[in-house]
């Protein structure tokens, strides 16, 4: 019976003893993630001590105010986090990267009107019709191409290109063919491709070939704001949208 209750108390110690490695070992990880900065909501912030809480709350801060003053991702942005002073300037850099997306013309939806000045309106409509005409000058986007911005000269243009589109094509098929893509062997890379559609997140992106490609989620956040007929070089481990020039890692998946 001795024996029996000694072996019963030696591998309890040992479960406990392992208990205990693993979560020294939890913690160790929880500090590493939280000192990031990077991951607040991954951060198990009751696990730390109060100099360590200390610090991750300045490491937290570091890294919104990092993404904060880039401009691009306002929803991403904590504003709890920034002083009276960052706050002016992520403001500003908000309405400059705001206008410079409005100013491509080509993500309506996207520009904020509101953040713009009289005459930085003026300016983003004039891009904006710039674009629509050119997506709507190559014949195949009908349903991209909004008439209401087109002139009755330009209009009469586009009702030919699209009537050459759609003669060109063979019966039954939807979109033109573009001309044949060209191989980069040494790079491993073709180009000639262009954008088919893309998931609300950016995670998923369709080739105008039929080939799905999944891109890394870091790179997401660039790949969701692509449009259809965006011109695309298509590599073993990324694509890169030439009109942009903008480079997303992705692996394809058919």
């Amino acid at each position: 019976m001795l024996l029996r209750n000694l072996t019963v108390i030696w591998l309890a110690a040992a479960c406990c003893g392992a208990v205990y490695s693993q979560s020294d070992q939890q913690r160790a990880a929880n500090l590493t993630t939280c000192l990031s900065g990077r991951y607040p909501t991954l951060c198990k912030h009751a696990w730390l001590s109060t100099d360590d809480k200390r610090n991750v709350e300045q490491a937290e801060r570091r890294e919104n105010l990092k993404i904060c003053l880039q401009g691009r991702y306002p929803s991403l942005c904590n504003r709890q986090r920034l002083s009276p002073e960052e706050g002016r300037q992520v403001m500003e850099a908000e309405r400059r990267e705001n206008l410079s997306t409005c100013m491509t013309g080509r993500y309506v939806t996207l520009c904020n009107k509101a953040l713009l000045t009289q005459e930085e309106r003026a300016q983003v409509l004039t891009a904006e019709r710039a674009e629509n005409l050119r997506t709507c000058s190559t014949g195949r986007y009908p349903s991209l191409c909004n008439r209401a911005l087109l002139s009755p000269d330009q209009l009469t243009q586009v009702k030919a290109a699209e009537a050459r589109v759609r003669a060109s094509q063979p019966e039954g098929t939807t979109a033109a063919r573009r001309p044949a893509r060209s191989r980069y062997q040494s790079s491993g890379c073709e180009d000639g491709h262009w954008v088919e559609s893309v998931s609300d997140d950016g995670t998923i992106v369709k080739l105008e070939d039929g080939s799905v490609w999944e891109v890394d989620a870091v790179d997401a956040i660039d790949s969701m704001l692509w449009l259809p007929t965006t011109d695309i070089i298509a590599c073993n481990d990324k694509l890169i949208n030439t009109d942009d020039n903008e480079k997303v890692g992705a692996r394809r998946l058919r």
